[in-house]
């Protein structure tokens, strides 16, 4: 429901309508509306794993890196606009509400976690930032197709930054 009307239209009887559940085990399972929504937002967080730790993990080399990145801003494991919707959903409640900023914080370390065996911390900061800023683009402008290539180089010049020294440049984190 969070997903399709946004966290203002939430209500018992609302969701207990789109669950096809009886209004009182909403009440008995979620005592607060707070609590309801709370759990609902932090369930996003499975959604990541899948969708963004797998293929980091499978990339072998800096380019494999890039491709993946792609694929999670414009590709095949690129959110729909009404997931995008969900998180910036996350995002503004989040600056009102602690308990909802925790949950962003928590969305936001699990981001970092999943880039930072093929990235130092302060690249997976800006990896972060700029696909946090591509989904943005799609959801304000979302008639507009983002160029596959506008969208990788930037990706290839954050990546390039962390040097050869690193051990995913120098050997390949993931090889072995």
């Amino acid at each position: 429901m969070i997903r399709t009307d946004g966290i203002s239209a939430v209500s018992y009887r609302g969701v207990a309508a789109h669950a096809e559940v009886p209004l009182g085990s909403m009440t008995y399972y979620f005592p607060t509306l707070e609590g309801l929504i709370l759990s609902a937002l932090d369930s996003t967080r499975s959604d990541l794993e899948p969708r963004y730790a797998a293929p980091l993990r499978g990339a072998r080399t800096p380019a494999d890196v890039v491709d993946a990145l792609v694929d999670a801003t414009i590709g095949s494991t690129s959110p729909s606009l009404t997931d995008i919707r969900l998180y910036e959903e996350i995002r503004h409640y989040g600056a009102r509400d602690p308990k909802v900023a925790a949950v962003l914080q928590a969305v936001e370390d699990d981001a970092l976690a999943m880039l930072q065996p093929v990235v130092p911390t302060s690249i997976a900061l800006a990896i972060n930032a700029l696909l946090w800023g591509w989904w943005s683009h799609r959801l304000a402008h979302p008639d507009t197709s983002l160029d596959e290539a506008t969208v990788r180089r930037p990706y290839e010049a954050i990546v390039a930054l962390a040097g050869p020294d690193h051990p995913f440049q120098a050997e390949g984190l993931n090889d072995g």
